[in-house]
Order: structure tokens, then C-alpha cells, then sequence
């Protein structure tokens, strides 16, 4: 497995290498010293399956970083390390794989690769008769399902939309836990929420909606309760 770490601290890439070197496996280790190191790499064919990166480099923000890298290798896993828990939901929302406070010791490092083989297991499908045919969607690449009158639309990654001929209920039963109902007529994949504030709860394609009022305490919970149990695998 080839393995990237991204730290502007020599001492800090050592940790994580010696980590590394504990475990049993055969890991190709490769360290840069800023974000546009690691992204010219990747640019110029460096394929990753796992990268380690700091949040705070110096002129560099780890996020802005990972998100480019998400863009340009989406099948590359990111995993952040820093000193701090400040950044944790933002980290779930570029869906980072693993969130690491200093130091980065062996077993957090067995952790990450534990998550990655569960990553890459069989994913939830949804199976819909579109226009006659027959289409099965990941339900990890669905953002969200909205009732439209008699129809259903399923809107996925890459501006893709389905309308289908079934009652939302219908689909909605059959979406995993990952989806949240958020008002009447919409439900969510939690995996796209950018932000969830007191009123409104933002989704990373743009898009925006109104809590009901009566259940917005709930909601956010909800939605908390999934970025904690991702990110700490509770």
C-alpha cells in the first residue's frame, strides 16, 4: 500500500513513519513537507491510497489541501492529524477517513487501515425502474430525495437526477441510516451536509433547507450523533 504523509515538521513525519514501521504489512511510505509538494506529486501520477495531513502547516491550510486532493484522487483516503479537535466537523464533511491528535501512535495507525478495509467493503445500492430500466445507485453517492407530486427525484453525485414513478415513502424505507429526514417530503444524506446551523441545515452541492421548527433540536442532534460515531467509531 503506498501511504503519504504531508507535515511541515521533519519531527512530526518521523512519528507517523516510526508508527508506521510497527506493523506488520507492506507500506510504501512516501513524506512532503506542504500541501502543493504533495499535490504536484499527485498531479504528476503519485497514486495514494492513504494520506496523512496536518491541518496547520505553515502558510498552508490542511483542509484547503485535502479538499483539492479529494477533487483531483477522490479514491485516495485523507486522514488529519493536528493537536486539536477543533476542526472535527469539518473533517467529516470533506469525509475524511480519520480525524488524529498528536502524536500519531501505532495503533490509532492500525485503527486508520481497519476503517479503510471497512471503507472498501460491499456499499448499500438502491435498485429503481427508471423510464423501464433497471438502475441500482450507491446510496453513498445519493445527496438527497425529494417528493415531487407523484414522483420521486433522487439526486446523486455529479449533478445526476432521477425522477421515478414511487411514492417517497416508498424509497425512503429503503435508505440506510445515513439519510435524515429533515422536513416533509426531503431527506438528506448526512455524508453531504456541509453545515447545520439553529434554522437551516447547508448541503455541499449548494443547496439549502429550513429545520421545522419543532424538530431542529432533534435533527441537529442526529446529524452530531453521525459525525461523532464516523469519527470516533462509537
Amino acid at each position: 500500500m503506498r501511504i503519504a504523509i504531508c507535515d511541515d515538521e521533519r519531527d512530526e513525519i518521523a512519528k507517523i513513519q516510526n508508527a508506521i514501521a510497527e506493523i506488520q504489512g507492506n507500506y510504501q511510505v512516501n513524506a512532503y513537507q506542504s500541501g502543493s509538494a504533495l499535490l504536484d506529486a499527485v498531479r504528476q501520477g503519485a497514486a495514494y491510497a492513504l494520506v496523512f495531513c496536518d491541518i496547520y502547516m505553515k502558510d498552508e491550510n490542511g483542509m484547503e489541501t485535502a479538499k483539492e486532493l479529494q477533487r483531483i484522487s477522490p479514491e485516495t483516503a485523507i486522514v488529519f492529524t493536528t493537536a486539536s479537535t477543533e476542526h472535527a466537523v469539518e473533517a467529516f464533511s470533506i469525509q475524511a477517513l480519520h480525524y488524529l491528535v498528536k502524536p500519531v501512535r501505532a495503533e490509532d495507525v492500525i485503527e486508520v487501515l481497519r476503517r479503510l478495509g471497512k471503507k472498501r467493503e460491499p456499499r448499500h445500492t438502491l435498485t429503481l425502474c427508471v423510464e423501464r430500466n433497471m438502475t441500482v445507485l450507491f446510496q453513498d453517492d445519493i445527496i438527497r430525495v425529494t417528493a415531487q407530486h407523484h414522483r420521486t427525484l433522487i439526486t446523486s453525485v455529479k449533478d445526476t437526477m432521477f425522477s421515478i414513478w414511487k411514492p417517497y415513502g416508498e424509497i425512503r424505507a429503503l435508505l440506510d441510516d445515513s439519510f435524515l429526514h429533515i422536513k416533509k417530503g426531503v431527506s438528506v444524506n448526512m455524508r453531504y451536509i456541509e453545515k447545520m446551523t439553529a434554522q437551516k441545515c447547508f448541503m455541499k452541492d449548494g443547496s439549502e433547507f429550513l429545520l421545522r421548527r419543532d424538530m431542529a433540536k432533534e435533527l441537529r442532534e442526529r446529524y452530531y450523533d453521525f459525525v461523532k460515531k464516523d469519527l470516533e467509531n462509537v
